[in-house]
């Protein structure tokens, strides 16, 4: 400390500097780093056609599947769950939607119901396996992956199922107009600001430091947030409909995962299951729950990617569940459990959306495609380590004469698990 450095000044000075780490984690920001220059990149290599109004919003509606099974797949991670068939079982779910809608006839609420429906009951077949038997989840969606898919091309024999009903196709396909966009983003901005003011003054009450002041840089982002987005969709033909259910279904995870009971024990689980046993919470019943929810996510994923291609075609959700997995690492998931964020999960998504929409209107082949999302995936996972060793005080390699750090006990990790769930809802 030099003479000048008082003991006041100091605190303040670690006071913003722990506001500052409150807001930003240095997976987000490299995140935000990535957006930022792939975007430049993308846009200068495509000659403006990767920022154009029309190709955003195609992305913002390719994302919108990707979103959803991200979250539902992240879910399973916390909990140390992990699912391989998503991209089989969107398929399945999709044929059995489009054959309801262009073989049987069935109006739009019965093809619904029966997509939703088909999604639970391979969430459930997966639960019960995984919970009930006691096979690893990795065995059980490995099979699974191979199942489902197969079911669907012996059922359609590998051809397209098509077309599909306008009002169905119009699930995805509608877009929210311009003043209607607006007026939703000007009331989602000040309902984040109530919230946050809210819970400011009651860290405030706390004698929390800077309460306040980490509040309004909150504040000030998600509203430049909002006013993108919507400056971004008012530029085409507003909001795609899809994009609204991811919105909406994010929402909702991020308040199963950090408002509720489930949410808490499903951290709990997936920081040391044996402990969250020991502490009577229902292990088996949670995970269960979780698969189920994921088949849920099925149904809702398959109608949103057979509406856009108003078909079900043999391609789809091919390499889905990769993609998934890589967006819910990339979000801050770790793949150990007991950690991870919804929010982050959709930027995630987002982020893995934008690099291959741009490849594609770079013109880039699809095989350089599929190596380019497999050294994504890799990097992601060696993120999730290099970040959980960082965390842990563990080194990732040891050396004669170097000792380990000490790694977490029981207790610390639980209470590690227990800290995620009470972290601010606008922290990424």
């Amino acid at each position: 400390m030099t003479k000048t450095e008082s003991p006041a000044v100091l605190v303040r000075q670690r006071s913003v500097t722990a506001a500052l780490k409150s807001i930003f984690s240095w997976q987000m920001l490299l995140i935000l780093v990535a957006f930022v220059l792939l975007a430049m990149a993308f846009n200068f290599q495509s000659d403006g056609v990767f920022l154009a109004p029309r190709n955003l919003t195609i992305l913002l509606k390719q994302a919108a599947v990707l979103g959803i099974v991200a979250g539902g797949v992240a879910v399973l991670i916390i909990m140390s769950q992990i699912d391989l068939s998503i991209g089989s079982a969107v398929y399945l779910v999709g044929v059995t939607a489009a054959t309801a809608q262009s073989v049987w006839g069935a109006s739009l609420w019965v093809t619904i119901l029966i997509a939703l429906g088909t999604g639970l009951i391979l969430g459930a077949w997966q639960g019960f396996w995984v919970a009930g038997v006691g096979v690893p989840s990795f065995i059980v969606t490995l099979a699974g992956l191979m199942v489902f898919r197969g079911i669907g091309l012996t059922w359609t024999e590998a051809q397209t199922v098509a077309p599909l009903t306008p009002e169905y196709v119009a699930l995805s396909e509608t877009y929210i107009s311009t003043p209607l966009t607006l007026l939703g983003g000007v009331t989602l901005a000040g309902l984040v600001a109530f919230v946050m003011l809210r819970r400011a003054r009651q860290l405030h009450r706390r004698n929390v430091p800077n309460a306040f002041a980490v509040a309004w840089v909150r504040i000030v982002l998600v509203c430049f947030v909002i006013a993108l987005f919507v400056w971004v969709v008012s530029r085409y033909l507003g909001t795609p409909l899809s994009v609204i259910w991811m919105m909406v279904i994010g929402f909702l995870l991020w308040m199963l995962m950090g408002k509720t009971v489930f949410g808490r024990n499903a951290y709990m689980i997936g920081a040391n299951r044996d402990a969250a046993s020991l502490a009577g919470i229902p292990v088996k019943r949670h995970i269960f729950a979780g698969f189920v929810l994921m088949g849920l996510l099925y149904g809702v994923a398959g109608i949103l990617f057979t509406a856009r291609l108003n078909a079900s075609t043999a391609g789809d959700g091919n390499l889905l569940e990769l993609d998934a997995i890589a967006a819910a690492v990339i979000g801050g998931v770790a793949l150990a459990g007991g950690k991870g964020r919804i929010p982050a999960v959709l930027v995630g998504a987002l982020l893995l959306t934008m690099i291959d929409n741009g490849m594609s209107v770079m013109g880039v082949s699809s095989f350089m495609q599929q190596t380019v999302k497999g050294l994504i995936l890799l990097l992601a996972v060696a993120m999730d380590v290099y970040f959980r060793n960082r965390t842990t005080k563990k080194r990732l390699f040891s050396l004669p004469g170097l000792r380990w750090g000490r790694q977490r006990d029981q207790n610390s990790v639980l209470a590690s698990a227990n800290t995620e769930i009470h972290k601010e809802p606008s922290k990424l």
